[in-house]
C-alpha cells in the first residue's frame, strides 16, 4: 500500500511519504493507556481481568467506556455501572473502538488547536455521525466486522485534526471555503498543501499500528476503487462520509446530494429506500451521541 499515492479523484503531483510527513508536521502519539489496552484487544484470548485493570489506570478512558456504553447508540435498557459489565457486554471489538475514539478525544482536546469549539463540535459530529452510519450500512451489507466499520467511520477523518493541529492557519483558511461551500477539503487541501487529510490520516493509522484494512480505508475513503486490498471497507467509509455531507451533519453540508446516486452506493447494492432509512438511524443517534460523548 503506497500512502504517497493520492487522491485518486482528483490531479495532484505525486508527494511522497517522506514529503507528507514532514510538511504535514508531527503526528501525534496514541496516550499510553490506550495504546496499552488496545494492543492487548489485539489477543482473542485476552484476560478481560487484564484489559479491566489497564483502562481503569486512566479516569477518562474509563469514563468514555462508561458513557459510550450507555448512549442510544448500545441501547441495554439498564445502566452500565462497571468496567467489567461494559467489557463483557461490547466485546474486544467494541471496546477497541471506544478506545480508539477516546485517544483521538485526548490527543486532540481542547484548548490545543485542533479543538477550538466550533470546530472540534463539528469534526466530532461528523466523525461519530460517519462511525454509526459505518456500523449500520456494514450491518445492512452483511459485512463480517461492524465495529470494524464503527472504527474505520471514526477515524476516516483524523488526518484533518492534524492538519489543523500543525498547519493551523492555512487549514483555517480551508475550513472557512468548505463551511461556507466554496471548495471540498480534498480539493482545497491539494491545491494549498499538495497532499489530503486522507494521506495524513493513513500516515497516523500507520503510525499507531492499526491493522492494514483500517489504513486503506482512509486512505481511499474519497477515491474507494482505488484501493488494492479493502474495497468495501473503503466504500462503507465513502458512503458513510457522503450520508453525513447529505444531512448536514460537520462542515461539508450538500442537501443536494443524493447519496443512492454515489459510487459507493451502487457498489454496496443500496437502494435509495435503504438509504432512507439509515440516514433516519443516524439523524436519531447522532444529536444524543455528540451530547453525551463531549471533546
Amino acid at each position: 500500500m503506497d500512502v504517497s499515492t493520492s487522491n485518486p479523484a482528483i490531479t495532484a503531483p505525486p508527494v511522497s511519504l517522506q514529503e507528507i510527513a514532514k510538511s504535514a508536521g508531527d503526528l501525534p502519539s496514541i496516550p499510553g493507556p490506550a495504546m496499552e489496552a488496545m494492543q492487548l484487544t489485539q489477543n482473542p484470548d485476552v484476560n478481560v481481568r487484564a484489559l479491566q485493570s489497564i483502562i481503569a489506570k486512566d479516569q477518562a478512558l474509563t469514563a468514555r467506556v462508561l458513557k459510550i456504553v450507555n448512549s442510544a447508540m448500545y441501547n441495554f435498557g439498564r445502566e452500565v455501572s462497571t468496567l467489567s459489565h461494559a467489557i463483557a457486554i461490547l466485546g474486544l471489538d467494541t471496546v477497541r473502538s471506544i478506545i480508539v475514539a477516546a485517544a483521538l478525544q485526548q490527543v486532540f482536546k481542547p484548548g490545543s488547536a485542533a479543538g477550538k469549539d466550533l470546530t472540534s463540535k463539528l469534526f466530532w459530529e461528523h466523525s461519530w455521525g460517519a462511525a454509526v452510519a459505518a456500523k449500520a450500512i456494514a450491518a445492512h451489507i452483511g459485512y463480517p466486522a461492524p465495529e470494524e466499520a464503527f472504527t474505520c467511520g471514526l477515524l476516516h477523518d483524523m488526518g484533518k485534526m492534524v492538519m489543523l493541529q500543525n498547519q493551523s492557519r492555512r487549514y483555517q483558511e480551508i475550513l472557512n471555503k468548505v463551511y461556507c461551500g466554496n471548495e471540498t477539503f480534498s480539493k482545497a487541501e491539494l491545491r494549498v498543501f499538495g497532499f489530503s487529510h486522507a494521506q495524513v490520516g493513513a500516515l497516523l493509522a500507520l503510525k499507531w499500528r492499526f491493522p492494514p484494512q483500517l489504513v486503506e480505508a482512509i486512505l481511499y475513503h474519497h477515491g474507494f476503487t482505488e484501493a488494492p486490498e479493502f474495497r468495501r471497507l473503503a466504500a462503507i467509509a465513502s458512503l458513510a462520509d457522503s450520508l453525513m455531507i447529505a444531512l448536514e451533519i460537520g462542515f461539508q453540508k450538500d442537501k443536494s446530494l443524493n447519496p443512492e446516486e454515489e459510487e459507493s452506493a451502487k457498489y454496496l447494492k443500496l437502494s435509495g429506500s435503504v438509504l432512507d432509512k439509515l440516514a433516519a438511524e443516524v439523524r436519531a443517534m447522532v444529536p444524543t451521541l455528540t451530547g453525551r460523548v463531549q471533546v
